[in-house]
């Protein structure tokens, strides 16, 4: 230790008072814990479905997208974060830009004050070095450090960074996006979709252009196509398999699909996820979010 450091340190023990009880110091707060069960993982795709756990999730995107959380829409980019909360259900929009995200996801048995209160926020200077410290930690192996940096990562996270949401979904726009990701090859029709939301196919129709700023056959075409996607990288399911799972009737009916949307047909694409994925160092994969 250099000597300048030894001086400052025996000026500040020397204004240290003694305390009256040498028994009895400072307390952590009742039910204070660390992050625990910590994953850090990365995703270029977007989720099949919907979906909800008991984890809490942080989400840094590498790409402009929208978040819908429950019944709110979350405009994200570079240099936000998300916090979704447990058993919060979330999926992204098909009105993304991009799918390329990190993902830290942990748990706790009880909330801790050091949790931001809201959900969106801007990435402040001095959390970027606390972040880089939990990646270097966690790729180390280092359980203990890992969970400290995470816990002085959340701390730096104050009212001040917080953005707020986007905006709030009305609740017939909600349940009709619910309606078309929770099966998207079974999406009902857009007459049985107004007709379950109270509303006639036409005002549907408007609303839903009008909040999400596409139409409802374009939204689950895009749905489609990314849970094709998911299934060609994801799963073993043949091409059949595949077309139906994604409400096609034949397989060839799928391929014009595929292709039409993407420049390349299911099985090319297949095929050139899994090069990609074979000339590359194996990632630690956890839940999609």
């Amino acid at each position: 230790m250099a000597e300048r450091e030894i001086d400052f340190l025996k000026t500040c023990v020397r204004e240290l008072a003694e305390p009256e009880n040498l028994f009895q110091g400072m307390r952590l707060p009742e039910n204070f814990e660390l992050p625990d069960d910590i994953l850090l993982f990365y995703h270029d795709y977007c989720a099949p479905a919907p979906n909800a756990h008991c984890r809490y999730t942080l989400v840094f995107p590498l790409a402009r997208m929208h978040y819908l959380v429950d019944q709110e829409e979350y405009d994200i980019a570079e240099g936000d974060m998300l916090l979704i909360r447990p058993y919060a259900r979330r999926f992204l929009s098909p009105r993304s830009g991009g799918y390329q995200r990190f993902f830290i996801t942990f748990q706790l048995k009880t909330p801790q004050s050091y949790l931001p209160e809201g959900c969106l926020h801007r990435l402040p200077e001095q959390a970027l070095a606390h972040l880089e410290r939990v990646t270097a930690c966690y790729q180390a192996g280092d359980v203990q450090g890992t969970s400290l940096a995470l816990h002085a990562f959340l701390t730096t996270l104050s009212p001040g960074s917080e953005r707020g949401r986007e905006r709030l979904l009305s609740p017939p726009i909600a349940k009709v996006l619910a309606l078309i990701n929770d099966d998207v090859g079974n999406a009902p029709g857009i007459r049985e979709m107004a007709a379950k939301v109270n509303m006639s196919p036409g005002n549907l129709a408007r609303k839903f252009r009008s909040e999400l700023g596409m139409s409802i056959h374009r939204c689950v075409s895009s749905q489609k196509l990314e849970f094709a996607r998911y299934c060609l990288r994801r799963t073993r399911m043949n091409m059949e398999e595949i077309a139906r799972n994604c409400g096609f009737q034949s397989g060839s009916g799928f391929s014009h699909f595929f292709t039409k949307q993407t420049g390349v047909s299911p099985l090319a694409y297949r095929k050139g996820r899994e090069k990609l994925a074979g000339s590359g160092p194996s990632r630690r994969r956890g839940d999609p979010a």
